[in-house]
């Protein structure tokens, strides 16, 4: 069964480029990217980050050894088929990858400020190894620790928003984008090696990155020219409705061809039918004309889609307090056989739906649709949604929820560019 999974994401991709448009280097914008077009000019010249020389303010780098690398890490998973059959889909990571990623994590911290410090904890380490680490397959991994808005302030926010929308650290973006266009700066001067690269965020992290885009790389055609694709789920990128491109970009289109350069997946999800999408927290634009994009990983040209999902045994320790419980506790609805799980993830073939929707109030996310069947021996429900803030969705597992769709991806998309 496990196999048949497998070859249908394969052959689905190769679908997908079939019909999902066109293959070439050449984004719906017109501007052409890719390795052919490259300028490896150094954008940078002669800059140096006093923070990000060497490597004592990474999580992830090349340079890091053993486990002060959290990419270095064992990233296996357990697929359990509708049968029970359950097999393990091994991680490997590339032997040298000739191209590169930049990952910015979440809001994760839990420091007491409104930024957080550089001393990484147990919750940027292992919130970046669950989301990030399988990305070792595609690319050299690079993974600044930053000044980001605590989780802290986040929570304060909410709590004072009863009372005007007082924001309790109103320059904290501003601490955590230095930071990271610093960080990134100091990678594409002296560490990137004229490599493609591909960003890869989730919520406060896709948005420093979608900024990121519009400011630094969409202006330098040195930038563009290596700049493979962005995953960035969990924030809100504008398009003019019903358009690919415009508003928060004006050259980075929406990746509609698994094998499409200098374009952008971005989404927010939700569970089917879930009521507060009458009143969601993402997915909406104030901006007249505008709609936020909606791209699925599993179906770029459109349409429902099985998504490959890859969920960890146990959420980074803040996230397991703020996840509402639902179902067993893992893949099968039997909990004691959840326990028996070799690997530190798994997975559930066929089991979860993706596709991209727009409600009538102009809301525009991936709605995810579990397939629930209480006679076979899979649980029929899993944990997404988040205790503190009843508008989010499955937020927090944006990424987890289709992360082996964003792997394939990466992977398509970095062969393209290696072979322009």
């Amino acid at each position: 069964m496990i196999h048949k999974f497998l070859f249908g994401i394969a052959t689905a991709s190769l679908l997908l480029t079939a019909c999902g448009g066109d293959s070439s280097s050449t984004n719906s914008a017109g501007t052409r990217v890719g390795a052919s077009a490259a300028n490896t000019t150094n954008p940078f010249p002669d800059y140096q980050s006093t923070l990000y020389t060497g490597t004592s303010n990474w999580l992830c780098h090349p340079d890091l050894m053993g486990t002060n690398n959290v990419c270095n890490g064992n990233f296996d998973s357990t697929a359990v088929a509708a049968d029970a059959t359950a097999t393990t889909l091994s991680y490997t990571p590339a032997t040298a990858p000739q191209v590169d990623c930049f990952y910015v994590y979440p809001t994760t911290s839990i420091d007491l400020a409104g930024n957080s410090d550089l001393n990484d904890d147990l919750q940027e380490q292992q919130t970046t190894a669950l989301q990030f680490g399988r990305y070792g397959e595609v690319c050299r991994q690079f993974a600044p620790v930053y000044r980001q808005r605590t989780l802290t302030a986040l929570g304060l926010n909410t709590l004072t928003g009863a009372l005007g929308g007082i924001d309790v650290a109103p320059n904290a973006g501003e601490v955590a984008y230095a930071d990271v266009l610093d960080a990134f700066k100091e990678y594409i001067a002296n560490q990137s090696e004229g490599r493609g690269f591909i960003l890869v965020g989730h919520s406060q992290g896709s948005g420093i990155l979608r900024r990121l885009i519009a400011e630094e790389i969409e202006t330098r055609p040195e930038l563009l020219s290596r700049f493979i694709s962005a995953h960035i789920p969990g924030t809100n990128v504008l398009v003019p409705t019903g358009r690919d491109v415009g508003a928060s970009f004006q050259k980075v289109a929406a990746c509609r061809s698994a094998n499409q350069l200098g374009c952008v997946v971005a989404y927010v999800t939700y569970r089917a039918g879930d009521p507060e999408l009458e009143d969601p927290r993402f997915g909406l634009s104030s901006v007249e004309g505008t709609q936020a994009l909606c791209t699925n990983p599993a179906a770029l040209a459109g349409g429902q889609s099985d998504l490959f999902p890859i969920i960890p045994r146990q959420q980074p320790p803040v996230f397991r307090v703020l996840l509402i419980p639902r179902g067993p506790g893992g893949p099968y609805a039997n909990p004691v056989n959840n326990l028996t799980i070799p690997t530190p993830y798994y997975s559930m073939p066929g089991q979860i739906k993706g596709e991209c929707k727009v409600g009538p109030n102009g809301v525009s996310y991936l709605e995810a649709s579990i397939v629930a069947d209480p006679n076979d021996p899979r649980a029929d429900d899993y944990p997404g949604e988040f205790i503190g803030g009843m508008n989010w969705g499955f937020h927090l597992i944006d990424v987890s929820i289709a992360q082996g769709d964003l792997i394939r991806l990466a992977q398509r998309q970095a062969g393209s560019y290696l072979r322009q």
